[in-house]
């Protein structure tokens, strides 16, 4: 080829180049191999370059990967990756997951062959929005319904100031003025029917 030179490698570089610029320097061997092999040695001391890794539970010594657990200053020269601490079984955030099975409200009317809600103890908040407790699709049924309030084995039933209201066993309730829940008590809201029963001890 014109205007180039080829080395003993099959290389093609131009000819302006004394030497191919392809090809390792100063390594007799010309094993590309090998040259890569020192140059990795000599920098794998610089403490600058490993990767630093926070909140794991430890690596061995044979990576070049540094956990710290220090509150080191942030160094945008490295590449960080920050983990989160994992916790034991007994450690549960959820007060949900604290919370004690105390009763269900079965309903047919939602599916044929039944549908149940856990009432757990504290408060347990009734309407079609996804982020209460017991969530029921319903057009009848607002966004923030009723209200049962289990404590001390004892159930109170409250409307929250709904459009469509809430009976007990076919009495109305009054907004914000809870009665009393019994086993067996049956629970309308919107078109929903909805059996009360408590939980066996």
């Amino acid at each position: 080829m014109e205007g180039f030179n080829q080395c003993s490698k099959g290389h093609f570089y131009k000819e302006d180049k004394t030497s191919c610029p392809y090809c390792p320097e100063n390594n007799s061997s010309g094993d590309i191999k090998t040259e890569f092999l020192s140059k990795t040695e000599s920098t794998s001391e610089d403490q600058s370059l490993k990767t630093q890794v926070f909140g794991g539970q430890g690596s061995s010594e044979s990576t070049n990967t540094k956990v710290s657990t220090s509150n080191e200053p942030f160094d945008a020269t490295k590449t960080m990756i920050v983990g989160a601490q994992q916790s034991s079984s007994s450690d549960i955030s959820s007060p949900q997951a604290r919370r004690r099975l105390r009763g269900w409200l079965v309903s047919f009317d939602i599916e044929d062959f039944g549908v149940d809600f856990k009432i757990l103890e504290g408060r347990n908040m009734i309407g079609s929005k996804s982020s209460v407790e017991i969530t029921i699709q319903d057009p009848q049924v607002s966004s923030v319904h009723a209200l049962i309030l289990c404590r001390k084995d004892r159930f109170l039933l409250s409307d929250e100031m709904s459009s469509n209201g809430t009976t007990i066993n076919g009495e109305d309730l009054s907004p914000r003025d809870p009665s009393e829940l019994n086993d067996g008590d049956e629970i309308k809201i919107g078109n929903t029917t909805l059996l009360f029963k408590k939980a066996f001890k």
